[in-house]
């Protein structure tokens, strides 16, 4: 969401205040930020604040902003929906795979193919 101002700022897009008019981009960025930390507060993560700030803590980082440790949970969230989701995906085609392992069995397959 970076604004489009022209390109006066130079590759960093006009992030300096009165460079290349990229003022306003940036304080609608800042907005939209704002209002998407501020939705965090109204959604309950699967993995938990405590948890969360836990391994955080373990890690060194220290932040009273609930929002931020809910951003880390729903990020986190992903990242193990993504895993899950690849790791069904394999067991799918590793299934199919054992399945058509024989003639006979990729002549069934093709044949319930073609009927549908």
């Amino acid at each position: 969401m970076m604004s489009s101002g022209g390109g006066a700022g130079g590759p960093g897009g006009g992030m300096g205040p009165g460079v290349g008019g990229g003022g306003d981009g940036r304080h609608d960025d800042e907005a939209a930020l704002t209002e998407f930390l501020s939705t965090l507060m109204d959604y309950t993560p699967t993995i938990p604040d405590e948890l969360v700030e836990h391994y955080l803590g373990r890690s060194g980082f220290q932040c009273p902003d609930l929002r931020l440790t809910r951003l880390v949970a729903v990020a986190t969230q992903k990242f193990l929906s993504d895993i899950a989701s690849d790791s069904l995906q394999s067991d799918v085609l590793v299934l199919l795979y054992s399945l058509l392992k024989s003639q006979e069995s990729r002549e069934l397959f093709r044949r319930r193919c073609l009927k549908a």
